[in-house]
């Protein structure tokens, strides 16, 4: 779990939170991330990523289904309840066959599927966080390996 430094009063970076067990995802997604100049949390169990949520009350977070102690969906659902997080968005990852059923039922704000193209996860988050800003630049290919 990242301990990250709090924010400054008065600060307008976002505060993005990723949950997933995988190293690799959370080496891309922070890579991918610096260049959006985001305030990254990492957690890698839904306990970790719930916690986190309630002490930051990040903006956005990025789930994905296969947790190790519950699911992203359960995790989902369970981040909605709270009335604190009533404002933060919310992005189910997953590798695995798409449940649009479960995503929309869990409270998610959208369904991001692995592997996928750099280019759209950041427009995808660029949305979720309200800017109209398009990344345009060239890829690492690292990172693009769903391209």
């Amino acid at each position: 779990m990242t301990t990250p430094t709090p924010l400054h009063p008065g600060s307008h970076t976002p505060s993005v939170l990723v949950v997933d067990d995988d190293e690799y995802v959370h080496g891309a997604l922070e890579a991918a991330l610096r260049g959006l100049r985001v305030h990254l949390l990492t957690a890698h169990t839904a306990a970790e990523g719930e916690a986190l949520a309630l002490q930051y009350r990040p903006l956005l977070a990025i789930v994905d289904v296969g947790l190790p102690d519950r699911d992203g969906y359960r995790l989902t659902a369970d981040l909605r309840r709270s009335p604190t997080l009533a404002g933060m968005r919310i992005l189910i990852l997953t590798g695995q066959s798409p449940d649009e059923a479960a995503t929309r039922s869990s409270g998610a704000n959208g369904l991001i599927l692995k592997p996928f193209r750099l280019h759209h996860f950041l427009d995808v988050v660029r949305e979720q966080l309200g800017s109209r800003e398009r990344h345009e630049e060239r890829l690492p290919a690292v990172l693009a390996r769903g391209a």
